[in-house]
């Protein structure tokens, strides 16, 4: 009605004619207003940088930017100033919250290393490939063939792990430890202990701050301390939890403040002691300590004697401690800073979490070891050919007193396939070995580091038959590598050689390429899609302390929901991850520890430390040793220069480096316009489809393709919209993908002062400055298990699709006969880029509405090769529809007591069920599943899911018995009584029984519906505009959808004056009480003349069969923003903990974002309906419902479309009557069903809360029929990111309405079949008797 039409909620909406003012002005609202925003308006200039017509700007505002940066930040004292105080101001003092006077003019001149950027390392040895140091070959293979495990590796016994309890002291501050504490006489029995590895944070000390841009102590490079009050501009006092609002904006330091309760730099000491294997020692062999991560920059003691410090806190720190052992009992200690000059280049969006928190090893090597090696490959020049790997070994000897020369070496290379059987191999001449300069040192002097003999020789094998690696195939071969003195070592003073053991290193390699050309991204030499997401370091309990089992979880995790794609944002990650990676088959975009976002102007992270040349080598560093690190993994495909940290000098030396030392691998840089001579790959962040569309045409002799580094902001319930670029991505053009923001909530364990536990963020630690909640925003919750959202994703990136010829668009006039008649085919895709699908097995079931499994069975696929199409003929593989729908139908009329959900054989393919027919549509349904188990699923796991709306006949599914009635055909007539009481009570055949308001704030509404005294409703329905803001509708400040909708008060909608406009009561048609009210609901129901609100026309119309007709329209004022939903609320007892409905589902579905959503009749638990997202926000819908039903049962199915199960778990534990909504003339709705009441989910900031306010509160059930529901948006979560149709425009007028019906307390009633009633029968006409007026 009122220019509306009742159909698919998914739909563009169709208003009245009025409605294209709501339109312009949101167009206005989210293109002209937020010019005057400036935040707002730089965020969309950043997210565009990548066209071509921005660029010229953006240079333009980049290059004053690094000429003012490089001025302030010059050491020289002849260089001239910035222009102007007000502009030094305006960058650093008030954008960048100083503590001033800002000492960018100033050279650091502290004699601290970790407050001198020049210094980043001291006696640290240069990166290297991870070493494990093996007793001979077959340990070697046999590590290797066992997936080599971190627990194997200790177990190795050339290796001691240092982790475990460690003494442990937290001072204040680096000048305030404990004097000597490092000393081997030192007392630390007072001390308390802490696990290694472990954030302390995380164990009780100090406290857990997270900030997503701005650092949390005041800006004074190199210095950082947390000295000074972090201030409000209005003088108001923080918070003592975290809340929806973080403490950023007007807030600033105060440096003349002092916080007593806040350390100036947190120092931890750590102190252990470990006895020396028996041999390490002797012969001249070399022991080394290992830190695989500490935060931020520390120092190391052995036996009282420092042996190093190091900065860059997730990569190794290792040091030759040899000359300070002592056999038996040794003493390690360790002073660790929780700030430092390093942690200006660590401003990365999470925790910042402090202490060791990674592992601690200890390991020995001959004195002729290999010290590091790089493996290359070439491919084969035709499938199955021989390739070859390039292997470089790097052989260290150390440089003593008693060794006359460098040793005569021989280094064997060998080469085992995934079965153990060796299959390449080579051996070098001690003469192939050739000095050259020791590894590459960062930032650092040179005193004190034992010389080395150093020699490199490079050894190539043959590999014939080469099986390539890819995500898809990891096919992994192990490399050992052998280092053998034949001669032995030669002593200064002659006399007999010494004999030494063999050295033995290897790792597992696979055989891949990975280039770009043509704008693609190509892995052995195939374009290749980017099914990303970004992934922290995160353990809800540990922090960044992450085991293996959680790394390989997360990565078994990726593989079942079909990434296959990893960026470790925004750091490499823990080095047991890349293993799993290349074990089982994922890319990485390996990132560098580098991000300085609070230098930032708008939100344009600037040069500011790139350009300032006492920071080069710490920017060089960071790059060199992950690359030195990591290089031999074959799952990194890309390179990363780190993230937000603007594009200056240091950018370009880092990728000079990397490009020099491997040419292999591209390069991938964002920050400075996702387009600059740093980076390989066009690679924006959050840019919306046609930004990307256009970045990767409007230049033809640009060869990079566009893959997003971040897109799709996964904050709460979000991630609308992902099908518009799973559209694009798939196009196979040069947009090819993405990495999702991100993998998982970064949430913290706690408990609160009630007792309940719950998942922390921002300021719920006291931490302050903080962002609040913006570290929850993963895919996944704390705990690994999967938002809703996943099943989205998972879907998209499915790796085979179908479609149907003549069914790829909108069905409207392909009546099923018509259809036939073509011969129609079922067209198969395999997106796989290099297997077919023969590992898999396709099933396929065509499903009615009602619920019913009609027919099904296996789809036998031809092979597919991969990235290809073939045709599948309907006729030789699927049922004849019409043969099926005259089965079914005919079977239904003889079955017209539906008594089970069997499947009755019937002529030729196809299998009618002797249950219900469909009411309206029929779907056909595909599952690819594994056929066989993998390393990473089992048999039977679903990799893809397709459902196809099958055409209906061209007469409908004309059922020619007789529905039973569920209610006598002798219907009385109503029973109507006004008592004078304001309410006016009614009851119906069946026992049924009801209540209406006649006056105040509920006139016109329903008290209560029962039967026989039992009540199945508590409260409504009644119209609801509102909904508990998403994190996406917080995003944009003063431009959200949610401050908009405040301001505007729809959160406080009341009828205008608390009494109606009119409210009338009497005979209806067909012999109906007709019970109709009309209002206007206005902000805190103000009664002004002219109030902006919504007027409202309420109808109940009670019929003789016992069901009531709500019927609703609504018409929004044009000066309201959109309005977030249309629909209905209302409230049943809390014993009904059941629901039942047909729809979208099973899972969480909303407008966009449904396309996994598949039609369905489901089942489940009232409780189970709830997603408790970290923030509470709406949550729970499911779209395009045509009745949901809601029982006093205690059903333990959760989803299925077999309408035999469903009933029966529906139906089993009836105890008292339910409840069915029906939406009225075949219109389809969004429903939610849950215990938390709207106000209780808008209120609460924590889980924990809004389980205390649902415990309070009524108790009831509450559900929401909407008309209309706005989208979750996604794109981002900072500016109002819905699609426009997605949203509900306000000056339109809305109609829609439900019907409720009570369904029979033992359980015989069949929601379906009273839906089906009350859609397809006419109402008997009967007459109304009682007091009536």
């Amino acid at each position: 009605g009122s220019g509306t039409r009742c159909g698919d909620a998914s739909a563009p909406m169709t208003a009245v004619p009025s409605s294209w003012r709501s339109d312009a002005r949101e167009r206005f609202m989210r293109t002209v207003v937020p010019v005057g925003k400036a935040l707002h308006c730089s965020w969309m200039f950043r997210v565009n940088l990548g066209v071509s017509w921005l660029v010229p700007i953006a240079d333009y505002v980049y290059d004053l930017t690094f000429d003012v940066c490089e001025r302030v930040a010059s050491t020289d004292p002849d260089a001239p100033k910035p222009q102007g105080s007000f502009l030094r101001r305006l960058l650093f003092d008030t954008t960048y919250r100083t503590a001033p006077p800002f000492p960018g003019t100033e050279k650091a001149t502290s004699a601290e290393d970790w407050e001198n950027p020049e210094v980043v390392a001291r006696c640290k040895r240069a990166g290297h490939a991870p070493l494990y140091s093996f007793p001979d070959v077959p340990a070697a293979v046999n590590f290797w063939s066992a997936g080599g495990s971190w627990d194997a590796r200790a177990k190795l016994p050339n290796v001691m792990l240092l982790n475990g309890q460690w003494d442990f002291h937290l001072a204040a501050s680096p000048q305030d430890i404990p004097v000597g504490f490092f000393d081997t006489s030192f007392d630390t029995s007072s001390w308390d202990a802490i696990k290694v590895p472990a954030n302390w944070e995380c164990e009780g000390y100090d406290r857990p701050i997270y900030t997503n841009t701005f650092y949390p102590f005041p800006m004074d490079p190199p210095r950082a301390l947390r000295r000074g009050v972090w201030t409000s501009s209005g003088g108001q006092a923080p918070p003592d939890r975290g809340g929806e609002v973080s403490l950023i904006p007007g807030w600033s330091w105060d440096p003349n403040a002092a916080d007593p309760n806040e350390l100036e730099n947190p120092t931890g000491c750590y102190r252990r002691t470990f006895d020396l294997p028996e041999g390490w020692s002797a012969n001249g062999r070399r022991v080394f300590l290992l830190f695989e991560g500490v935060d931020s920059a520390f120092y190391c003691w052995i036996n009282g004697v420092r042996v190093g410090y190091s900065q860059d806190s997730r990569l190794p720190a290792e040091f030759d401690v040899t000359e300070h052992l002592v056999p038996g009992v040794n003493v390690v200690a360790a002073q660790v800073m929780r700030w430092s000059d390093g942690s200006y280049l660590e401003d990365q969006d999470h925790w910042w979490l402090s202490g060791i928190h990674r592992d601690v090893v200890l390991y020995v090597k001959e004195p002729v070891f290999i010290a590091d090696y790089t493996v290359a490959t070439t491919l084969p020049e035709a499938s199955g050919g021989s390739a070859t790997i390039h292997v470089d070994v790097f052989v260290h000897e150390a440089v003593s007193w008693d060794v006359a020369m460098p040793s005569q070496v021989v280094v064997e290379v060998l080469l085992f396939d995934a079965d153990g059987r060796r299959v390449a191999g080579a051996t070098t001449l001690p003469a192939d070995l050739t000095p050259c300069d020791p590894g590459e040192v960062h930032g650092q002097p040179f005193e004190k580091t034992p010389p080395y003999f150093t020699r490199k020789v490079s050894v190539p094998c043959v590999v014939p038959a080469a099986h390539l690696w890819s995500a898809e195939t990891p096919y992994l071969y192990t490399l050992v590598l052998r280092a053998v003195t034949p001669a032995g070592r030669p002593l200064r003073h002659g006399g007999q050689p010494l004999s030494l053991a063999p050295d033995v290193e290897a790792c597992r390699v696979g055989i891949r390429s990975v280039c770009i050309a043509g704008k693609r991204l190509r892995v052995n030499g195939v374009p290749t899609i980017i099914q990303g997401v970004n992934r922290h370091d995160h353990c809800p309990r540990n922090g960044k302390a992450v085991t293996e089992a959680s790394m390989l979880e997360d990565v078994l995790l990726m593989k079942k929901y079909n990434f296959n794609a990893v960026r470790c944002s925004h750091y490499p990650n823990h080095p047991r991850f890349y293993d799993l990676c290349d074990q089982y088959g994922l890319y990485v975009c390996d990132e560098a520890n580098l991000e300085t976002h609070g230098f930032q102007v708008g939100c344009h992270p600037t040069p500011f430390l790139s350009n300032d040349p006492r920071w080069r080598n710490a920017y060089v560093a960071r790059m060199a040793r992950m690359i030195q690190r990591d290089r031999n993994h074959v799952s990194i495909i890309m390179w990363s220069l780190g993230n937000e940290a603007g594009c200056g000098g240091g950018h370009a030396a880092m990728a000079q480096w990397a490009r020099t030392h491997d040419p292999s691998r591209p390069l991938h840089y964002e920050s400075g316009g996702a387009r600059t001579p740093c980076t390989d790959i066009i690679c924006p962040m959050y840019a919306r489809v046609a930004t990307c569309e256009t970045m990767a045409a409007e230049n033809p002799a640009d060869e990079r393709p566009v893959i997003l580094c971040e897109y799709s902001h996964a904050m709460g319930n979000s991630n609308g919209g992902l099908d518009k670029y799973w559209e694009c991505f798939r196009k196979e053009g040069a947009v090819q993908g993405g990495f999702i923001w991100d993998w998982v909530d970064q949430g913290l364990d706690a408990v609160a002062p009630s007792g309940r536990k719950f998942w922390a963020y921002g300021g719920d630690f006291g931490d302050k400055p903080n962002d609040a909640q913006f570290c929850i925003n993963g895919v996944l919750f704390p705990d690994r298990s999967p938002h809703p959202a996943m099943e989205e994703l998972k879907f998209l990136m499915r790796p085979v699709t179908f479609q149907v010829s003549g069914l790829c668009g909108e069905l409207s006039g392909v009546n099923l006969e018509t259809w036939a008649s073509v011969s129609p085919v079922v067209v198969v895709r395999n997106w796989l880029n290099f297997a077919t699908l023969d590992h898999t097995t396709t099933s396929w079931a065509v499903i009615a509405d009602s619920g019913a499994r009609l027919a099904s069975g296996q789809l036998t696929l031809p092979v597919i090769p991969a990235g290809s199409s073939r045709e599948v003929p309907w006729a030789a593989h699927l049922p004849d529809l019409q043969k099926l729908a005259t089965a079914t139908v005919a079977a239904a009329a003889v079955a017209s007591d539906w008594t089970g959900g069997t499947e009755l054989a019937s002529s030729g393919q196809s299998q009618a069920t002797a249950g219900i027919a469909p009411l309206r549509g029929w779907y056909l349904e595909l599952r690819t599943t594994m056929a066989e188990s993998t390393s990473w699923c089992n048999a039977g796991h679903e990799m893809a899911s397709t459902q196809i709306p099958l055409p209906v006949p061209a007469g409908g599914f004309a059922m020619t018995l007789a529905v039973p009635r569920l209610i006598p055909s002798a219907l009385p007539p109503l029973r109507v009584l006004d008592a004078g009481d304001q309410l006016l009570q009614v009851q119906c055949a069946g026992g049924v029984h009801m209540a209406f308001y006649l006056s105040g704030v509920g006139a016109g509404m329903l008290v209560n519906l029962g039967v026989k005294g039992t009540q199945i409703l508590s409260q409504g329905p009644a119209p609801c505009f509102w909904r508990a803001p998403t994190d996406n509708d917080r995003g944009g400040e003063a431009l959200s959808y949610c401050s908009r909708w405040r301001s505007a008060g729809i959160d406080r909608l009341a009828m205008a004056g608390g009494t109606p406009e009119s409210i009338t009561h009497g005979p209806g048609p067909n012999g109906a009480l007709r019970v109709s009210v009309t209002y206007r609901l206005t902000p805190n129901g103000d009664a002004k003349a002219g109030a902006a609100g919504v007027a409202v026309a309420l109808v109940h119309d009670v019929r003789t069969d016992s069901t009531v007709t709500v019927s609703v329209t609504a018409t929004v004022s044009s000066s309201l923003p959109p309005v977030p939903r249309a629909g209905l609320r209302l409230r049943c007892p809390k014993d009904m903990g059941a629901c039942e409905w047909f729809g979208r589902g099973p899972h969480e579905c909303y407008s966009d974002r449904k396309a996994s959503a598949a039609f369905g009749r489901y089942t489940a638990l009232v409780d189970d309906m709830h997603v408790p997202y970290i923030v509470p926000s709406e949550n729970g819908g499911r779209a395009d419902a045509s009745w949901v039903a809601l029982h006093r049962r205690a059903s333990t199915r959760v989803g299925g479309a077999d309408k035999g199960e469903a009933a029966a778990a529906a139906g089993s534990g009836c105890v008292g009557p339910g409840l069915l909504l029906s939406v009225s003339g075949g219109d389809v709705a969004q429903i939610s069903v849950q215990r938390h009441s709207l106000e209780a989910l808008d209120r609460a900031s924590h889980t924990h809360e809004l389980e205390a306010a649902t415990e309070a509160g009524d108790g009831g059930v509450h559900v929401h029929v909407d008309h209309r529901h706005m989208g979750l948006g996604g794109d981002d979560s900072w500016t109002p990111s819905v699609d426009l149709a997605h949203t509900i425009p306000s000056g339109a007028t809305w109609t829609w309405g439900v019907t409720l019906a009570a369904l029979s307390s033992d359980g015989d009633d069949d929601a379906f079949e009273v839906h089906r009633r009350l859609t397809t029968q006419p109402h008997a006409e009967q007459p109304l008797t009682g007091s009536v007026s």
